[in-house]
């Protein structure tokens, strides 16, 4: 009778310390139920004194039970059980609960945006409910994008703890970017200027961690050829860089006035760095680029630009002698140290206001069609030279602003010759922008580079914001060439991955530099990066096709597990390496991973990103679309596929397995018919919008699919001639696919479409198991694994089940319904069984499980 007791407290004490679970997640509330709204934070919706919507920590009090009613159309009324008041958008972004449901302020729809969470979307200006920040207390706005973790919530009958997410996906081996990838670079404008003072023990520390394998591996240089301010500071005041970038950004040009010799004992500290760098780096790639022209050539006499930021500062008169000068500093290092810069670039960031005289660093507006006209004068001169090096342009700041300068270039007829490579920053960067500017360099044959980019912040936070920069340039500009703004910096961790005193010649790596470890250690010069949907990753082959790279990141505060399909690989090497940086790891090994031969599930906590090096073979095919197979018809602009919705069709998240998303060519005479496993044809109904119907009609369904490069199509009507558009051309979730002329640019990103093979589940793809005993029914698929201070339980989508935890010794600890992919039960370590039943068929199964 005492042993029997004591294993009752024993049981009730762990059932105390296990918390609750999210394992389920309703998309159409009964209105007669009351449910949890539960923020992915894991805190609920509820109302504050002032009857503002606010987030709260779970108290198990009625006031934070909600109904869901129909309000039509899809729509719901959102009312607490215990108040006669309704949620609704007040003052253009507030939340209140108020008592009027009459408008469409109060009506909310539910979308599914993953596996896990829904948005809730106001009728009145189609935007999402989410927070700011996570804290208990914070409010609750109704005019987020939703695009955010914090827009993110799940509805709940029960309280359960926030879910893991699941992001499914296939790599398709053969789904490579053109152009390999030629490495990771960053400018050594300013710091190389301030380090190349310190003494050579520490040079010879800073550079190896810049440029060893073992370190960054960055092997891209961009030499800042100085323009110089005038040594008497007749038209700026003396030092006016040191209360903008610091002291650092007084760059010493070559000349000091035009009639003046060369004096080639200028930039000593910098030219120190480069030349280091090229010593520890023999393959290292440098590019030349200029800031500014030397004061003596310019309007205002200050080489930090115009009196007015908006005018040009080189006067036209001086263009001829300026091209001579970038050309002489480049003719110099060729011939003093062996140096030949791939590239020199003759502007930074030039239509823009940000350089104006006595300003913080060197710059100069150019037009764009004063830099048609420069470009004009400087071709002939760097030709006559004999160097090899080649022209860059046009380093905007702005995407959509070097998409406009890349036109002009075409537009002008002679001056898109003239340069043999281009270059972008994306501090302001939108996916079509990206798009557009591989369009334009594909059609028009041009290497195209990021050359700059950096990012504030806090935290790793801020960091990780700069890597999904990083991941969005990869994946939507697929440059040959990414590189970092600043190595060292003063003052934060942001800007930099190495924080230094230049007075005191003292330094560490920050977060920043273990972030960006994560992809620059180990994609390599000479990788083909592969297409896949998913923003969260990226994927690519190093040479020789011999073994695979995945970055996954993980930039928000909840636990995600990506599950990817590894079928397209004819073997996928057993001894992977993991590595993983987040909050309190730096590029730390990784057992977080589960693999199979064809299918590796990875688990990246809040704020982390992890990579993953395996050994591979496959089979090389060409990558072409073909009929009677199933794929995501994904935009070039948004890794969203295409989904019939209702009798229309738009963008959306990804859902895996949703039979909406899936489509199927046939051929059809003059064409091909698209149909998906729904059951819906795409349909030209003679309007904007594309329109979908189940009866086949070959009349307006049939479609000509046109490869334009990149692995891009265009998707044209037989009917109308007009082809696949986004309205608006817009890229975010819920966007309708209209029909519209295709036009005769390559900058038509927005009608323009990749056809991305799927993943499947089968049983072949569920993992042994590692501890465990798995078994594997005929009709569902299940797996039940134990791992750190969890069991985690993997099953067929759409399956409804549930699941009993039992100590050894018998005792039944919990029990749980649950309906998604991916369920993660935290418990203590120690050894279970669980007893899984799938509710439609009523068979079970027993599995011991080992926790960690």
């Amino acid at each position: 009778m005492q042993s029997r007791k004591y294993i009752l407290v024993l049981v009730l004490w762990a059932l105390l310390l296990i918390p609750s679970v999210s394992l389920s997640q309703v998309i159409e509330p009964d209105g007669t139920k009351t449910y949890y709204l539960i923020h992915s934070s894991g805190h609920v919706m509820s109302e504050n004194s002032e009857e503002r919507a606010v987030i709260q920590s779970y108290s198990g009090s009625d006031e934070q039970l909600l109904y869901f009613i129909p309000a039509g159309s899809g729509y719901y009324w959102i009312k607490p059980k215990s108040r006669n008041t309704y949620l609704a958008n007040q003052e253009t972004w507030r939340t209140y609960f108020v008592s009027d449901s009459t408008s469409d302020n109060a009506k909310w729809a539910i979308e599914k945006v993953s596996n896990s969470f829904v948005r809730i979307r106001c009728k009145v200006n189609s935007k999402y409910l989410g927070t700011d920040e996570t804290t208990s207390g914070s409010y609750v706005y109704s005019d987020k994008n939703g695009t955010n973790d914090k827009h993110y919530w799940y509805i709940s009958e029960n309280y359960n703890s926030v879910p893991t997410d699941t992001l499914t996906y296939l790599i398709n081996p053969n789904a490579t970017f053109n152009h390999a990838f030629e490495g990771w670079g960053v400018s050594l404008c300013w710091w190389a200027n301030m380090c190349g003072r310190w003494s050579d023990e520490k040079i010879d520390e800073i550079v190896d961690w810049l440029v060893s394998p073992e370190g960054l591996n960055y092997k891209i240089f961009r030499y800042n050829i100085g323009g110089g301010d005038d040594p008497l500071n007749r038209n700026c005041t003396p030092h006016h860089m040191a209360s903008g970038k610091g002291i650092r950004a007084e760059m010493e040009g070559f000349k000091d006035s035009l009639n003046a010799d060369y004096d080639w004992s200028r930039d000593a500290a910098q030219r120190k760095i480069m030349l280091k760098i090229k010593e520890k780096r023999p393959d290292a790639i440098f590019e030349a680029f200029s800031n500014s022209a030397p004061y003596y050539m310019t309007y205002s006499g200050c080489c930090a630009g115009n009196i007015n930021a908006w005018e040009d500062n080189l006067k036209p008169e001086f263009y001829d002698e300026f091209a001579h000068y970038l050309v002489d500093v480049c003719k110099f290092y060729k011939d003093s140290f062996g140096i030949v810069f791939k590239t020199l670039e003759p502007f930074n960031e030039p239509v823009t206001n940000y350089w104006s005289a006595n300003g913080g660093q060197e710059g100069c507006h150019f037009s764009t069609p004063a830099q048609i006209n420069f470009l004009k004068v400087l071709s002939p001169v760097l030709k006559a030279s004999g160097l090899n090096t080649i022209i860059s342009a046009s380093d905007e700041s702005i995407a959509e602003q070097s998409v406009t300068d890349f036109l002009a270039y075409i537009e002008d007829g002679t001056a898109l010759d003239l340069v043999g490579q281009w270059n972008t920053h994306t501090y302001g960067a939108t996916h079509k922008a990206r798009a557009n500017l591989r369009a334009l360099s594909t059609a028009n044959n041009k290497a195209l580079w990021m050359s700059e980019v950096g990012s504030g912040g806090s935290g790793i936070s801020g960091n990780l914001s700069l890597a999904q920069k990083l991941m969005d340039d990869i994946r939507y500009i697929r440059p040959e060439a990414w590189i970092d703004w600043q190595y060292v910096e003063e003052n934060n961790d942001q800007w930099c991955m190495v924080r230094g005193n230049f007075a005191s010649q003292t330094y560490t790596r920050v977060k920043n530099y273990f972030v960006r470890q994560q992809f620059s250690r180990y994609i390599k010069a000479g990788s083909k990066f592969l297409s896949v949907p998913n923003d969260q990753m990226l994927a690519a082959l190093n040479p020789p096709n011999d073994s695979l790279t995945i970055v996954l990141l993980n930039n928000s505060s909840t636990e995600v597990c990506h599950r990817i399909d590894l079928t397209m690989f004819d073997q996928f090497g057993s001894s992977i390496d993991v590595t993983r940086t987040s909050e309190t790891e730096n590029n730390a090994i990784s057992t977080e991973y589960e693999l199979n031969d064809s299918a590796l599930f990875i688990t990246l906590p809040g704020y982390s990103v992890t990579t993953v090096v395996a050994p591979v073979t496959f089979e090389t095919t060409e990558n072409q679309i073909k009929t009677g197979i199933s794929y995501l018809i994904l935009s070039r602009t948004a890794s969203l596929p295409m989904q019939s919705t209702a009798n229309s069709v738009s963008i959306n998240n990804y859902l895996y397995g949703d039979s909406t998303q899936l489509w199927t060519l046939t051929e059809s005479g003059n064409g091909y018919t698209i149909k998906n496993l729904a059951g819906k044809y795409l349909t030209d109904a003679g309007t904007y919008k594309v329109q979908t119907s189940s009866i086949e009609n070959l009349s307006n369904q049939t479609f000509q699919i046109e490869h334009i490069g990149d692995d891009c199509y265009r998707i044209q009507s037989n009917r109308t001639g007009k082809s696949l558009d986004l309205e608006g051309e817009n890229n975010t979730a819920g966007t309708q696919v209209g029909l519209w002329p295709y036009g005769n640019t390559p900058a038509a990103s927005h009608r323009q479409w990749m056809f991305v093979l799927p993943p499947t589940l089968k049983k072949a793809d569920i993992p042994s198991g590692i501890n465990n005993e798995v078994k594997i029914n005929e009709m569902e698929s299940v797996r039940i694994f134990g791992t750190q201070n969890s069991i985690v339980i993997l099953q067929t989508p759409g399956i409804s089940a549930q699941v009993k935890v039992y100590s050894i010794a018998g005792a039944e600890l919990l029990h749980q319904e649950i309906q998604g992919y991916n369920t993660r039960i935290p418990i203590h370590s120690g050894i279970y069984i669980v007893r899984y039943t799938v509710h439609s068929s009523h068979k079970a199964e027993v599995n011991k499980v080992i926790v960690r």
